[in-house]
Formats: C-alpha cells, structure tokens, sequence
C-alpha cells in the first residue's frame, strides 16, 4: 500500500478591520446629520472653552489688585496662575482619563461644577496662600475642559462637519472678552491704586467682585448643561466599552431628534461582554499603547506634545501679563485704571477674527498642518494668536475614541506643566524690560510654527475614529 501524501488545507484568517465599528458608526452619524442635538452640544461644549480662557484672563486681569492688596513682589506676582496651571496639570489629564475610562458625559458636567466652586471660593481668601490653593482647585476642573468637551463634540458630529471643532475656538477669545469685560467694569470702581505704598483691603474689593461675576458666570454654564439638553453618551465610547444596546439606543434617539430614520441594530456590531471596572483599565492601557507602536504615531505624538508645551508658555506669557504690559508701555501719559482695562478688553476682541478665519482656512488646500504652521509662524512676526485654536481643534481630529480623551489631556497637562513657568518667567522679565517677555513670547510662536510644518498626520477629509 502506497503512502499516502496528505495534504493540510491552510484557511489564511482574513483580517478584520479593527476600526470597522467606527467606519461604521461614522456613517450613521453622517446618515443622522447635524441636527438639533448636535447644535445643542455645539455651544454647550463652547461652554466650557469660554470658561477655560476666561479664568485665565481675569487672573491677569485683577493680578495687580492682588499684588497690592496681599504685598505680593513683582518675582512672586506669578505665584496664583502657576498654582493654576498646576491644578490644571491634574485636571486635563485626569479628566481625560476620567472620559476614557467611565465616559464622557460624567466629566463633562464636573469640570464645570468644580470650577465654579473655587473660583468663587477664591474671592473670599484672606491671604495670597489660601488664594493661591483655591485657585489651583479651581484648576482641576477648569482644566477638564479642553481635553473633554472638544472630544465628545467630535464624538456627535458627521464626518462633513468636523470642521466646527475649529468653529468651536470662537468661544476662546469670548472667554477672555468676558473676562476683561468684567475686569473694566468693576476693578476701577472698586480698587486702590497698585502702585500706592499703602493698598486699604476695604477700598480694594474689585478684584472680589470680579472673582465672584465669574463664579457666577461658570455656575449659570453649568445650569445651562443639566437643563438646556437631556445629554447622551458618546456611542462611540459605548461601543468601546461593550455596551452596544446603549450606543444602538442613543443612535436611534439622535435620529429621531433630527427627524431621520435609520436601520441599526445590535446585530450590527460584535459580541463584546460589557466591561467590569478592572476590565476598563485594561482596555485604557491597551488602546494607550497606540500612541507610540509605529514610527508615525509616536512622531505624531511627539511633535503634538511639542506645540502643545511652546504654545501654552508662549501664550500665557503673552496675555497672563498683558494688563501690566499695557500700562508700562505707556510712555508719555500714565493710563488710568479704567484705560490700561479698556485697552486690554479691546486687545481680546482681535481674537475673534481669528478663530473665524482659522475655520475656513483649514479646509483649504492649507488644511490643519498648514494653518498652524504658517499661522504660528505668523503669530511670531505679528503675535495675532489665531493659530492657539487650531491646535485644539486638530488634535481630538488625530487620535482614536478609545485614548481620544487621554491623548488629548496629556497634550493638555504637558502644556499646563511648562506654562507654570511662564509667570514667574515673565515676571522677572517685565521687571527689566516689559518687551522682553513680549519678544520671547513671539519667538516660541515661530518655534511651534516649525514643529506644526512637520506633523506627519493631515485630518483634513478624514473622519475621526
């Protein structure tokens, strides 16, 4: 009897697309289109942005009241927004991996409600310490708000309408509008002069009342997120977490808000066991891992890191002194309290343009790597900041939902870590000469210009995973 030869039938595994779950939730969030919902959350999440900028503007904005009134030395002036930038080390990047973790909508409506709290809180310190630890509590959760609500609203909107992320850095400069808006209203009623050798506390509580306006003001935001909407979780989170009923449920509801109607079930996604808590790290550390295992995700990583940390230090040098730049470059006449704020208030309004004109630019054939580029570069000669937007815009655009909240606060929390030497920096250089800090500022734009120009990734056209 002959051997038989027997021969092994190999069946070659076809590879499964480990981001066809988001192709196609992609394609029914474009199939629901941009409804009531989606508008609803657009400005909800401006929000937020608002709220972030404004509490950094009023600190500049009242800084010389507290310097007075706590006889604060200029080299130590920047104490209070380096504890805030310290708070918002924690806040942007846990917050982030809050999101990741339990969800979005839980962080979403936190950052705001801690924010409030101690901001508030802060109006009643009776000595530059208590001020400065409240203000970096209030940093916590203001620093949520970045890397949070552009992640969920990326997370609700169709493919063709990404581009409103850009649209949403609108809300950034009316931060700061809002906050020098107040600032000029009630620090020259209500305040001593900075430069007096004797500052009465009882004759300087502009600078309180500033404080508790804007507590006021983040309260009645955060009103605005529990009444305004009836707020959903993120599907594409809840895909990730293996709760595919839920996500199958919000779909179907968000269509019916627009007045579509569309053919999804549960059927339409794989088996995936609803996580336990241990299990939610698990899956967290995992997809973290996608930031740096090829050449181009790392050199992306990297390079977003990058223009995070010489933005946010350029940027905070620039306007967390700007008050005080303004009325030391006055060179003939003295500026009145009420003129340095007018002036500083007027300055904010120029930032509006800008995130305007950075929406439609980033879908031209410059696309998101070009504006920030060239717009950062042109901040350098110009310092018109409407390239700080972009960057907030591009990077919930780059990184997928699993670590999207997590990536995008340790850009954030790596920016706030070198922005709290911005303070002090500028501080000491403002006391020799106040264009110094101004030159500097301008140069480190130049130089996120250069990193910008070789980001590997373009996400004009491309819709987030």
């Amino acid at each position: 009897m002959s051997d038989e030869k027997k021969h092994d039938v190999v069946n070659v595994p076809v590879e499964k697309d480990a981001d066809a779950d988001f192709h196609k939730l992609n394609e029914l969030i474009s199939e629901i289109g941009m409804g009531t919902y989606q508008w609803k959350m657009f400005y909800l999440c401006g929000l937020g942005w608002i709220a972030d900028n404004m509490w950094l503007q009023i600190l500049a904005t009242i800084l010389p009241q507290v310097k007075a009134e706590f006889s604060v030395p200029s080299s130590l002036s920047g104490f209070g927004t380096s504890c805030v930038f310290i708070g918002m080390i924690f806040g942007s990047l846990g917050w982030g991996v809050v999101s990741d973790i339990i969800g979005r909508r839980p962080a979403f409506i936190l950052t705001l409600t801690l924010g409030a709290i101690f901001g508030t809180a802060a109006a009643f310190a009776n000595n530059f310490t208590v001020y400065c630890a409240l203000l970096g509590l209030m940093g916590v959760g203001v620093g949520g708000n970045l890397p949070v609500d552009g992640t969920i609203f990326l997370e609700f909107v169709p493919h063709g309408r990404q581009s409103l992320l850009m649209l949403l850095s609108l809300f950034w400069p009316v931060g700061a509008m809002i906050g020098a808006l107040f600032g000029w209203w009630l620090i020259p009623t209500y305040s001593c002069d900075p430069d007096a050798a004797f500052c009465d506390p009882a004759l300087n509580r502009g600078w309180r009342y500033t404080l508790v306006a804007m507590g006021c003001v983040t309260f009645a935001m955060l009103l605005f997120r529990l009444v305004f909407i009836q707020m959903r979780e993120s599907p594409k989170w809840l895909i990730t977490a293996g709760r595919k009923e839920e996500a199958v449920a919000v779909l179907h509801d968000l269509a019916k808000m627009n007045g579509k109607e569309i053919h999804v079930t549960v059927d339409d996604f794989p088996d995936v066991q609803r996580e336990t808590a241990s299990e939610s790290y698990k899956r967290f550390a995992h997809s973290l891992k996608e930031l740096f295992n090829s050449p181009k995700n790392l050199r992306s990583t990297i390079l977003i890191w990058l223009v995070w940390m010489t933005i946010s230090i350029a940027y905070t040098m620039f306007y967390g002194f700007l008050p005080e730049f303004i009325k030391k470059s006055s060179t003939d006449v003295a500026l009145t309290l009420g003129e340095t704020y007018r002036n500083f208030f007027i300055q904010t309004l120029c930032g509006i343009p800008g995130s305007i004109a950075g929406t439609f630019l980033v879908d031209s054939r410059l696309g998101r790597k070009g504006t920030m580029a060239g717009g950062a570069i042109g901040v350098g000669i110009s310092l018109f900041l409407f390239t700080t937007t972009v960057i907030y815009a591009y990077t919930p655009e780059v990184f997928k939902t699993g670590h999207r909240g997590t990536a995008v606060g340790m850009a954030s929390c790596l920016g706030r870590i070198v922005g709290v030497s911005a303070p002090f920096l500028s501080g000491i250089l403002i006391g020799v000469n106040p264009n110094y800090a101004l030159y500097l500022s301008a140069g480190l734009f130049a130089l996120m210009g250069v990193f910008a120009a070789f980001l590997p990734i373009e996400t004009r056209g491309r819709a987030a995973l």
